[in-house]
């Protein structure tokens, strides 16, 4: 498993300068807005997760996978080193999104946005892109790198329009007492979802022809 995951932290070392660039200019977008920290942590968390889809290009190109499976690991295995890295490449994003907003906030102080705000949105954003990487994984598996770019199009544009058409439509959001439930009843959901998206993927792995 270590092994799988150092191979994918090595490759995906060339995006550092890209990450960077990304970095300031999720930083410049954001600063013409009223609370610019929740979009930069939401925009660059999910940059950081969707690079896992870079690992998997970058495995067929070189046919990874046909070469990991002649090595003395399952095909369980193979498919959890990826579900981990997703885990990893989000907290990581989460981390350095946090520091950059926190020094954004230093010099930018947004009114009602204090720690404890800023903690509860890093908690959120997290969660979030775990959730995104458990649908767009299996997907990943079932159909192929490239096909499953337009799906993850289709993740992010989906729960947006969503709002926007409860909005139009003038359905109001759930009560604040069921939010604030659902909020903190997250961790167990996103978990279970992401462990059923683990078994969903291994079986597709299983009967994939490599």
């Amino acid at each position: 498993m270590i092994g799988l995951l150092l191979k994918d932290f090595y490759t995906l070392k060339q995006y550092t300068r890209s990450i960077l660039i990304m970095l300031v200019f999720f930083a410049l977008i954001s600063v013409g807005m009223d609370n610019s920290t929740s979009f930069f942590q939401g925009m660059f968390v999910m940059l950081f997760m969707t690079m896992t889809i870079s690992s998997f290009s970058y495995d067929n190109l070189a046919k990874w996978d046909r070469y990991a499976l002649s090595l003395p690991v399952t095909k369980s295995t193979v498919v959890a080193s990826k579900y981990l890295l997703a885990i990893i490449m989000s907290m990581f994003g989460s981390a350095i999104a946090f520091l950059a907003t926190s020094i954004m906030l230093i010099f930018r102080p947004v009114e009602g946005f204090g720690i404890r705000e800023h903690l509860l949105v890093t908690y959120g954003v997290i969660m979030v892109a775990i959730f995104f990487a458990s649908i767009l994984l299996p997907l990943i598996y079932k159909f192929g790198v490239e096909k499953s770019r337009l799906f993850l199009i289709a993740i992010f544009a989906v729960p947006f329009s969503l709002v926007v058409l409860l909005d139009k439509l003038g359905i109001a959001l759930p009560p604040k007492e069921t939010l604030i439930t659902l909020f903190k009843l997250m961790p167990v959901l996103v978990l279970l979802i992401f462990f059923v998206s683990y078994l969903l993927s291994v079986g597709i792995y299983k009967n994939k022809e490599i």
